[in-house]
């Protein structure tokens, strides 16, 4: 455990350092979410509501969005992809660690900071713009919530990971990470709430786990789902993270046999 704590840090104290890189990544967050901002407070303006949100939360879906996407939806594919394609991996395989392990602390230390630095954005909005607010009415929405944003966090991880996996195979590595960060956006409501979608497309992505890494953690923080449907929605969440985190052990495991094949 110490191992995984120290690559943490290590990582934690490197992301910190990457300043650049760091203040673009935020500036193009910040500039998704004054856009998305200015859209719906237009749209919504003098309408009371808009499809069961109030003014008030339809405007903090928006701002929810920004946490979620710099926490949730934050992760390491494209160096994973890079290392795999590199070779670069190898020096991986020879320590003593389970890279799954080491990947997660890595993808964690990125979501520290990615997460203060969305704190800190949405607190100066809210400061020098004094946009509506909407604050959960029980702690326990609020804890509710946080518990989603964690496993989202976690599905998330697992999702990636198994997806840049896929570089073990094709040439093109980037190609199905590429396509899966734009198609989780839209699925996972990190644009527009679900509800905006035909009823069809709805039914179909309910049955996927993309709605519980955006769409459904803002609805229990707004409490517009109630503490039992929250319950088991936390529930369906780590099944999924089981799930794929079973699928991409396996999928890690074949990828490598074939790498070793390779190499050898």
């Amino acid at each position: 455990m110490k191992k995984y704590l120290r690559a943490y840090l290590i990582s934690l104290q490197e992301t910190l350092q990457r300043r650049s890189s760091f203040v673009m990544d935020r500036l193009g967050g910040i500039a998704v979410m004054l856009s998305l901002y200015y859209f719906w407070k237009t749209l919504l303006w003098g309408h009371p509501s808009f499809l069961g949100y109030s003014y008030s939360q339809m405007l903090t879906y928006v701002l929810g969005m920004n946490i979620l996407r710099s926490f949730a939806l934050t992760g390491r594919g494209w160096e994973l992809v890079g290392e795999i394609s590199s070779g670069k991996i190898s020096s991986y395989l020879v320590r003593p660690m389970n890279y799954h392990g080491y990947a997660l602390a890595l993808d964690l230390s990125q979501k520290t900071v990615h997460l203060f630095a969305a704190l800190l954005e949405i607190g100066a909005l809210l400061i020098f713009f004094h946009p509506p607010f909407y604050w959960p009415k029980s702690i326990t929405a609020f804890f509710l919530f946080v518990g989603a944003l964690m496993m989202a966090s976690l599905l998330f991880f697992f999702l990636e990971f198994l997806v840049s996996s896929l570089a073990f195979w094709t040439s093109e590595s980037g190609g199905p990470l590429f396509f899966f960060e734009i198609f989780i956006q839209f699925a996972a409501g990190a644009f527009f709430p679900l509800n905006v979608l035909p009823r069809l497309i709805q039914k179909g992505l309910s049955f996927s786990p993309f709605p519980y890494l955006v769409f459904l953690p803002i609805n229990i923080y707004l409490g517009r789902v109630s503490r039992g449907q929250a319950l088991q929605d936390l529930f369906i969440s780590g099944v999924w993270a089981v799930v794929f985190g079973a699928a991409s052990v396996w999928v890690w495991r074949k990828g490598l046999s074939i790498y070793s094949a390779e190499g050898g």
